[in-house]
C-alpha cells in the first residue's frame, strides 16, 4: 500500500493498494493492538508497505536520499534500528518501483530505470538484497537526476505480463513483453511532466521534483476483443489500434485527431476583441472531445465539440475517417459543454448539449454588493442509432443563485478562523479502515487528543454520482436549483466530515498513545498476515527525525 510522504512530514495515503487481500468475515470486534515506536530519517520519503522477502508479513520501505531502506517484518514486529537493508542504485537518474513481474516466482520486487537507458531488477533472499538483474538494457530513454518513484512497468495489452513504458525527451516509448523478449520500442509524442512542487502549511515546507509518465488510456476501441491504445496530448489525440502481426501495435497511429489545428482554427483569446456585453462569448474558443460508443455497435465513435459546432464521427473496425463527419449540429448561443447520457432509456447515448446565458461586466460589478444567479440549460438530442435529431426533444434549466462576492471572501475567511481554533484544540486527523472484517461498512479512525479512537460501521460504501445523480434529476421534472449560499450554510466546520461524525458519536474503543502528538497524522495500511488493517501513526518531525507508533492488529 503506498503511502505518499513529502520530505519534512507531509504525509498522506494513496487511494489504491499496491498489493494485498481481500476482507474476510467473522469478526465483530476491534482487534486487539500491539504497541510498537518507531523512527525514521527526517529525509524520508515514499513509504511502501509489500512483502519483499516472501515470508508472508509486508515490510517497509521507504527513499533514504539516494537510496531505498527496506525495514524487514519478524514475527515480533520490526526491528527500525539494525533490521534492515539498503539499495544504492549506482546512477545518477533513477526510477524505482515494485512489482511482481520479473521475479520468476510472482514474488514482489524492487525494480529501477537507470539513467532511462537500464531496467533492472533486484531479487530479495531472506534479508539480504541481491545483486541487480537485467530486465532490459539499451533504452531509448531519458530521465531527469535524482531517485524518483516511476511506475515505468504495467501491463498495456492486458496478458499478464508487465511491458515498459519508458519515458523520453518529449515522447514515451513502449516496449510490448512477448513471453520475456521484448517488441521494438514504439514511440509516442506525450509530455512527461517534470514539476517542481511546494507544499507550505503550518508544519511543513518541502521542495522537490517529480516525474510523471502520462496515463495511456487502454480500451478495446474497434470490438475485436484486443485492447487497443489511446494517447492524449496536448497537440494530438493518437489511437492505435492493436495487431495481430509481428507487433501489437502500429508504429504510427491507426488514426490521429490534430488538436494544435482545432485550436489554431478557433483562435486565441484576445482582450481587445472581448465582448464585455457577454464575457461567456469566450466559450466559443473551447473545444472538447468524447471517445465512445455512440451508435450502439460496440465500436468507439467520436464527438468533437468546437465551440457551438458539435460532430459526430463514426468509427469502424479498421478505423475511422476524421475529414467526413456523419453529422453536424450547430448551436448559437454560449455552449459550456456537451455530454452523453441515455436520456430515455433506450440503450442508446443522447447528446446533451449545455449552455449558458450571456455574463456582462456590469453584472460582475453587481454581484460584488448582491447576490446573483445565472441560468444553465441543456438542450437533449435524441439517439436514433445513426445520428443525433437535428432539433433537441427538451431542455433542462439549472438556476445556479450565489451570494455576493463580499459575503463569500466573508463566509471563507470566517471558515478558516473557525478550522484554525479548531486545529489549535489539538490534532485531529482521521482515516477509514477495516479494523474487524465486517464487509456493509468502513471503520472510523480518529487522531484526538493523543488517542486513537475507533467506531466501527461508520463509513457507508461511497457511491459515484454523477453530476444529475447530484442534481436530483428526473426525466419529469425540466427546471432545477443549486444554492450556493445553502451549501456554505451547511459546509462542516471541522473541514473533515468523518471528524464531525466522531464528535457525535462514542468510540467503540479508545486508545492512548502514552506519547504527546506535536504535529502527526494517521493512515491505516494491511501490515501483518491477519489481513485487517493495521495502523500507522506519525506523531512527530524535526530536522533529524520522524517518530511515530504502529498499532499492528492481533
Amino acid at each position: 500500500m503506498p503511502i505518499m510522504h513529502s520530505r519534512w512530514g507531509l504525509i498522506a495515503l494513496s487511494s489504491a493498494m499496491l498489493f494485498g487481500g481481500l476482507s474476510q468475515s467473522g469478526w465483530s470486534a476491534v482487534p486487539d493492538f500491539k504497541q510498537q515506536a518507531f523512527s525514521l530519517p527526517a529525509s524520508a520519503e515514499s513509504l511502501v508497505v509489500a512483502d519483499l522477502n516472501d515470508d508472508g508479513l509486508n515490510d517497509l520501505s521507504t527513499l533514504v536520499n539516494d537510496r531505498l531502506r527496506i525495514y524487514f517484518q519478524s514475527s515480533n514486529g520490526f526491528d527500525f534500528s539494525a533490521d534492515f537493508s539498503e539499495i544504492q542504485f549506482g546512477a545518477r537518474a533513477v526510477g524505482w518501483d515494485l512489482s511482481n513481474g520479473f521475479s520468476g516466482n510472482g514474488s514482489t520486487t524492487v525494480i529501477a530505470l537507470l539513467d532511462g537507458k537500464r531496467a533492472v531488477y533486484y531479487p530479495i533472499d531472506d534479508r539480504t538484497v541481491l545483486e541487480p538483474e537485467v530486465i532490459k538494457s539499451d533504452l531509448p530513454g531519458f530521465i531527469s537526476s535524482g531517485v524518483s518513484r516511476l511506475h515505468f512497468a504495467r501491463d498495456i495489452d492486458t496478458d499478464g505480463l508487465q511491458d515498459l513504458v519508458i519515458p523520453g525527451a518529449g515522447e514515451i516509448s513502449i516496449l510490448i513483453n512477448d513471453s520475456g523478449n521484448f517488441e521494438p520500442p514504439l514511440s509516442i509524442r506525450s509530455e512527461v511532466r517534470l514539476r517542481t512542487q511546494l507544499n507550505i502549511n503550518r508544519f511543513n515546507r518541502s521542495v522537490g521534483q517529480t516525474i510523471r509518465i502520462p496515463l495511456l488510456d487502454l480500451r478495446d476501441v474497434n470490438a475485436d476483443g484486443n485492447a487497443d491504445l489511446i494517447s492524449r496530448t496536448d497537440e494530438k489525440l493518437d489511437v492505435f489500434l492493436a495487431a495481430t502481426g509481428d507487433s501489437y501495435f502500429p508504429a504510427s497511429p491507426t488514426y490521429s485527431l490534430d488538436i494544435a489545428a482545432i485550436e489554431e482554427r478557433l483562435g486565441d483569446f484576445d482582450i481587445d476583441t472581448l465582448d464585455f456585453s457577454n464575457l461567456t462569448g469566450v466559450l466559443a474558443l473551447t473545444h472538447e472531445e468524447i471517445l465512445e460508443d455512440i451508435d450502439g455497435d460496440g465500436i468507439h465513435d467520436l464527438l468533437l465539440r468546437e465551440g457551438g459546432k458539435v460532430s459526430f464521427f463514426g468509427g469502424s473496425a479498421t478505423g475511422m475517417d476524421l475529414e467526413q463527419p456523419r453529422q453536424v449540429l450547430r448551436s448559437g448561443g454560449n455552449v459550456l459543454s456537451t455530454f452523453l447520457y441515455d436520456e430515455n432509456e433506450d440503450g442508446l447515448k443522447d447528446l446533451w448539449l449545455w449552455r449558458v446565458e450571456p455574463i456582462s461586466v456590469g453584472d460582475i460589478f453587481v454581484w460584488l454588493a448582491l447576490s446573483g444567479s445565472v441560468a444553465i440549460e441543456a438542450f437533449v438530442y435524441p439517439n436514433d442509432g445513426e445520428r443525433f435529431a437535428r432539433r433537441p426533444s427538451r431542455k433542462v434549466t439549472v438556476d445556479l443563485k450565489f451570494p455576493s462576492v463580499m459575503r463569500l471572501a466573508n463566509a471563507y475567511e470566517n471558515l478558516n478562523s473557525e478550522v484554525d481554533e479548531i486545529q489549535d484544540q489539538g490534532i485531529a486527523r482521521t482515516t477509514e479502515a477495516d479494523l474487524e472484517g465486517s464487509l456493509e461498512a468502513d471503520d472510523l479512525v480518529v487522531l484526538l487528543d493523543n488517542q486513537i479512537q475507533v467506531f466501527l460501521d461508520t463509513i457507508e460504501p461511497g457511491q459515484d454520482q454523477e453530476f444529475l445523480g447530484a442534481l436530483g434529476y428526473s426525466r419529469s421534472r425540466n427546471n432545477y436549483e443549486i444554492d450556493i449560499r445553502e451549501i456554505l450554510d451547511n459546509v462542516t466546520l471541522s473541514g473533515d466530515p468523518n471528524l464531525d461524525v466522531a464528535r457525535s458519536q462514542t468510540a467503540a474503543v479508545s486508545i492512548d498513545l502514552g506519547s504527546n502528538i506535536s504535529n502527526g497524522d494517521l493512515v491505516a495500511a494491511q501490515i501483518n498476515s491477519d489481513q485487517l488493517d493495521d495502523i500507522i501513526v506519525f506523531t512527530s518531525f524535526d530536522a533529524s527525525q520522524i517518530r511515530g507508533i504502529l498499532l499492528l492488529s492481533q
